[in-house]
């Protein structure tokens, strides 16, 4: 684990910071010494977990809704002047939805689900590596993509498409932004949050996971120090990859 003050001095963008895997990698970098600016639609846990931080002076709580996407660049190139320079973000803000493609709604359910998962996250990188936003040179960008990506699960098409997208662009995006900066993404298998435990859909696939994974499945904390590591310099050499964390399951 990275030692006390890692990320002193540090300030990063964190969506979907206000459950799952986004709180605790929100929490852990502030704990590590970081600035964090935590961004989700519901501003009432923002502020719980703000009241949990080490650093609650170093924890900003912003409410925005990212479905509504078209903007977002922009408003996020008025964070990167309101707040300063960033050392770089995670995009965690997601959500799933699994539905039939015979459903009535399906092409609307669609527009929902990538509005957030990738648009929206989408749109905030392009405002944070604005000239304009004057993001610090060196700085990394880490998107919570998944392995649904390459094995997709009956009724999960349009967030596993979601998450391919991630993957394939963090490739193409890094290519665009290098050197100055570093995006990767990563993969994780089923991992416990709330929305698995909310989903029954997916406590069912849980069942099963729990039987093939070799190490069980995941825990937001075995999440965390792959992002650490990614947006330290430790990872400086790396970029456009895809790091699948798997608790020993197969996706290749």
């Amino acid at each position: 684990m990275f030692k006390k003050n890692a990320f002193e001095n540090k300030s990063f963008l964190i969506t979907g910071a206000s459950s799952g895997i986004g709180v605790h990698i929100a929490l852990t970098l502030n704990d590590l010494g970081a600035k964090i600016v935590a961004i989700a639609r519901d501003e009432q846990k923002l502020e719980h977990h703000k009241n949990q931080a080490k650093n609650p002076e170093n924890f900003i709580c912003i409410s925005k809704d990212l479905s509504d996407y078209e903007k977002l660049d922009s408003w996020a190139l008025d964070l990167c002047k309101e707040f300063g320079e960033f050392d770089g973000a995670v995009f965690s803000a997601g959500i799933s939805i699994n539905t039939s493609i015979r459903s009535i709604d399906y092409i609307q359910q669609a527009k929902k689900l990538f509005n957030i998962n990738y648009f929206g996250n989408l749109q905030i990188l392009k405002g944070m590596v604005d000239r304009r936003a004057h993001s610090k040179e060196g700085s990394s960008f880490v998107w919570i993509a998944s392995t649904a990506a390459s094995v997709p699960t009956k009724g999960l098409c349009l967030y596993s498409a979601s998450k391919a997208a991630i993957v394939a662009s963090v490739k193409s995006i890094a290519l665009e932004i290098a050197p100055k900066f570093r995006i990767n993404s990563i993969s994780p298998a089923l991992v416990e949050t709330p929305l698995l435990k909310a989903n029954n859909f997916l406590q069912d696939y849980k069942k099963i996971a729990d039987l093939t994974y070799p190490l069980g499945v995941g825990k937001v904390e075995n999440i965390t120090p792959m992002v650490c590591f990614l947006l330290s310099k430790d990872s400086s050499w790396m970029t456009g990859q895809d790091v699948m964390i798997t608790g020993g399951g197969r996706y290749k």
